[in-house]
């Protein structure tokens, strides 16, 4: 399931996101895939979770920050690769 979900167009949440990398808002994207997202409703209830145990997640925390919009996808992109730049190795 997460390979299909990864790579096949068929999956609702792989449309989803790539409309929002287009540039469609997530009401648009939403209204296009016309049916369930579970994806999105999974990252919103994972982050509150890593929040609670203290773990960070900068990859669904951007994703989290796209869809309740914070940033928009462009934006979040940037900020995870001047993140990973800064990070100690």
């Amino acid at each position: 399931d997460l390979v299909l979900t990864c790579t096949d167009n068929q999956s609702r949440n792989r449309r989803f996101g790539l409309a929002l990398g287009a540039g469609k808002t997530i009401e648009q994207a939403e209204a296009e895939i016309n049916q369930v997202i579970e994806g999105k409703t999974t990252v919103l209830q994972a982050v509150a979770l890593a929040k609670r145990h203290h773990i960070a997640m900068p990859i669904a925390e951007q994703i989290h920050a796209i869809i309740s919009g914070q940033v928009d996808p462009q934006q979040a992109w940037q900020e995870m690769l001047s993140a990973g730049s800064e990070a100690e190795c």
